[in-house]
């Protein structure tokens, strides 16, 4: 029997100083959120998250359920000179607290899945040790450069394995994504 809904969410955490949490929640498709800007800093930066669901998941077929979902930083302008801003993107491990195999949770059931940098499925998402990847940018702001607003998109592809032998549920497990610069 195919499973309904499932979906890798997120729920939102502050993280430092200079580091900005956002919530990835696929029924929350564009949430928007903005990290507090710094006096010192040349420019204030946010993360948009556009969620991921797999569908519906049907252990009977030999091929894995793929999604992909994206994750947008836009960087604005504060003032002062020209300047370089750099930025990382991480994931957490989730509620399987292993980068290799992530894993949806539906009430006792569980689901493995992971998230990858690469269409092809072989770089793991992760915050950079472990053999795992993070997404990383640099924007240049300031006068001459345009109308202060830089953005990037970065696509987030996931899969779930065939062939695991659940029953029918809502599946889903909080990952909280971590933007620094």
């Amino acid at each position: 029997m195919p499973l309904r809904n499932f979906i890798a969410g997120i729920d939102t955490r502050r993280r430092g100083r200079r580091a900005f949490a956002a919530a990835w929640l696929a029924a929350l498709a564009g949430l928007a959120l903005v990290a507090p800007g710094r006096a010192d800093a040349a420019a204030d930066c946010s993360v948009t998250t556009g969620g991921m669901a797999f569908g519906v998941y049907d252990p009977t077929l030999s091929t894995p359920n793929d999604s992909t979902g994206s994750i947008t930083v836009t960087c604005v302008y504060t003032g002062g000179s020209a300047s370089g801003v750099s930025y990382t993107i991480a994931f957490p491990p989730g509620a399987s607290g292993s980068y290799a195999q992530r894993r949806m949770v539906a009430g006792t059931q569980r689901l493995n899945y992971n998230l990858y940098r690469d269409a092809n499925r072989t770089v793991v998402l992760g915050n950079g040790t472990g053999g795992t990847s993070m997404f990383t940018g640099s924007f240049t702001v300031g006068p001459g450069v345009g109308n202060g607003t830089r953005t990037a998109t970065h696509t987030v592809y996931g899969r779930v394995p065939a062939l695991q032998a659940v029953n029918p549920g809502n599946f889903s497990d909080p990952l909280v994504v971590t933007l620094t610069f």
